[in-house]
């Protein structure tokens, strides 16, 4: 009898795995962490806001930044710790009135969410400072709405006005590469993906994300090769052309960034490897 009894709660627990009853149980721990794309405006003189829409169940939202952190250095100092509860239009804002970031600056930050139930801290994402992040102080800049509703490969599809706009923007980074002394056609790709996979499936990697990417699609062949690397997958494409390209297509994104620019305040710079691989 007491054999039965274990095979009925063996047969019932596998029941209820293959209806899928544990799985939901699992992601129901996580309801209210998923984050939607952090927005970024570097203030001038002074000054740092961010923000996200907020997402069914997140009851809270913060952040952890480093400006310019030190590769292998164990304690960073936080230069913009910051959360809130408060909603205002579906979003949720933070700002900080003193930090002062510049362009060039590298940005490594961790977002923070609470459902109310659990704090969840998400992996490290970089993003660098260009430019059109900058925005006087005491005024929101947001993009006209033709472009932010337009994804770049259709703004570039039969529109020779939008391809010259873009080569422009690409002979412009040529130029400041050219005043600074470095340049090479390595890219690096923020990735959530599983950490020591070998070189080939990182290469895969790299594609997949193109191939769901309109604006990146035509851009698959200048791939050549991938490396792991913290937080993401560092590659190599056939020209500087087309690393430009790349970064000018992928910019509204935020997830593919300029590893020449990482490795200047980085003590590790993997593109050795490459070229002992090559």
């Amino acid at each position: 009898m007491r054999q039965f009894t274990v095979l009925v709660c063996v047969a019932f627990v596998v029941g209820v795995a293959e209806a899928g009853f544990l799985d939901w149980f699992r992601s129901n721990k996580n309801k209210g962490h998923d984050v939607c794309r952090v927005q970024f405006e570097v203030l001038d003189p002074h000054g740092l806001r961010l923000w996200t829409p907020r997402k069914p169940d997140m009851k809270g939202f913060g952040v952890e930044l480093v400006i310019n952190p030190v590769h292998g250095r164990k304690q960073q100092l936080c230069n913009v710790c910051r959360n809130t509860t408060e909603v205002t239009d579906g979003k949720f804002f933070l700002q900080d009135e003193n930090v002062i970031v510049k362009s060039g600056d590298i940005l490594e930050y961790v977002i923070v969410t609470d459902n109310g139930k659990t704090v969840q801290r998400h992996k490290p994402r970089k993003l660098i400072v260009e430019d059109y992040l900058i925005k006087p102080k005491g005024r929101c800049v947001c993009p006209p709405a033709d472009v932010s509703t337009v994804s770049p490969s259709r703004q570039l599809q039969g529109d020779p006005t939008a391809e010259i706009a873009l080569l422009e923007r690409i002979l412009e980074r040529v130029s400041k590469k050219c005043a600074e002394g470095t340049m090479s056609n390595f890219l690096f790709l923020q990735t959530d993906r599983a950490d020591g996979a070998p070189a080939d499936d990182l290469k895969q990697v790299v594609r997949a994300y193109f191939e769901k990417k309109d604006a990146l699609k035509p851009l698959l062949a200048t791939i050549l090769t991938a490396e792991d690397a913290s937080d993401g997958i560092v590659f190599r494409v056939q020209s500087i052309i087309d690393k430009l390209k790349i970064l000018e297509l992928a910019q509204q994104d935020g997830d593919i960034l300029d590893f020449d620019k990482l490795t200047a305040i980085d003590d590790m710079d993997i593109r050795a490897s490459f070229d002992e691989a090559s």
